[in-house]
């Protein structure tokens, strides 16, 4: 799953560009006007229509409960599923969804301490994808993005669409994440893909914003310009693929399934066995996904010796065609005594 990233707009025009622009689409449409009233009648209720629903805030779908274990005074874990026109429809070629998530939240709902998640994809995404596909995906996101270790097996779909404020979510929604500064409110907030507004309100938001009286301006006007970098306004990130781990039944060796739909062999992986870290990486740049494994958090056999270690080093790695799945096996061998006193 892709996850986007909003920024502000940033522009190195200058205010005479900006009212080319400006006059070059009304010179557009006072020519479609004269020369065709029809057409110029259906692109203006088109442009407005677009404007309506590019200004209206995400829908809420379904809300989702479970278990948070890795925060003592947070036990409870909600997840807030939105749709929202405004982000880039999926289509055949993308190899994994898209989504927008606002960062986690702690706060008080229903009387208990809890973390709120919210995410929003297009309304496309809700056919396509199946509802329990979409919850695992956005799950396994949050444990590997935000180092929250929610239960992904043991949730519970809500009655209620939205776990939380409505209007303070989507207010959220409508407030783009700024690099450089998150919270001045005084930056100026507005979509400006190609893929997120229309291209007219594009270009008059953007003539509009360019002119905007501001004392600041006025005072800078005589220092010399530098070159300001755009801010990147969409960032794809790396799907996490979901798996899965287990002991194995001599309690030797721990097992872990890497799910990889559309892989066909282990030549389309990276596996890469960092026993310095006590990390195992695995990457499938054909499907976009990426796993970081921190192998101090794995579980070892409750009869254990406890100077049990991982052997990395000595792990191995086979994809199984017909169950499109990397499987993963690490020893697991005590460590000598030899080690255990150098540590």
């Amino acid at each position: 799953m892709d996850k986007i990233r909003l920024g502000n707009i940033a522009t190195n025009s200058s205010s005479n560009d900006m009212m080319d622009k400006a006059k070059r689409v009304w010179d557009m449409l006072d020519e479609l006007a004269s020369s065709d009233p029809t057409a110029y009648k259906s692109y203006i209720q088109k442009t407005l229509k677009e404007g309506k629903e590019w200004m209206t805030p995400p829908t809420p779908c379904f809300a989702v409960r479970s278990a948070l274990y890795n925060k003592p005074n947070f036990k409870i874990f909600y997840l807030n599923v939105f749709t929202w026109n405004r982000l880039p429809a999926p289509n055949k070629t993308d190899e994994a969804t898209k989504m927008y998530p606002v960062t986690p939240a702690e706060t008080v709902f229903d009387n208990e301490s809890c973390v709120i998640f919210n995410v929003a994809v297009h309304p496309n995404t809700i056919e396509t994808v199946s509802r329990e596909h979409l919850i695992q995906s956005i799950l396994n996101l949050v444990i590997s993005e935000y180092k929250l270790r929610v239960d992904h097996e043991q949730y519970r779909i809500l009655q209620e669409t939205t776990a939380g404020n409505l209007k303070e979510i989507q207010r959220q929604f409508l407030k783009p994440v700024s690099k450089t500064d998150q919270n001045d409110d005084n930056n100026v907030e507005a979509f400006a893909d190609k893929d997120l507004s229309p291209s007219l309100i594009k270009q008059l938001s953007s003539i509009t914003l360019a002119n905007q009286p501001s004392s600041s301006n006025q005072q800078e006007s005589h220092q010399p310009k530098k070159s300001v970098k755009p801010p990147v306004l969409i960032e794809e990130l790396w799907t996490t693929p979901v798996f899965t781990e287990e002991i194995s039944t001599n309690n030797k060796s721990l097992i872990i399934r890497v799910s990889l739909p559309g892989c066909e062999s282990v030549a389309d992986c990276d596996v890469l066995f960092i026993p310095e870290e006590e990390t195992i990486q695995v990457e499938c740049s054909k499907l976009h996904m990426r796993l970081k494994l921190d192998m101090k958090e794995r579980k070892k056999p409750d009869a254990a010796d406890p100077t049990s270690i991982f052997a990395i080093k000595s792990s191995s790695a086979k994809f199984v065609r017909k169950t499109q799945q990397l499987v993963l096996t690490i020893p697991i061998v005590v460590e000598s005594k030899t080690n255990v006193e150098n540590t």
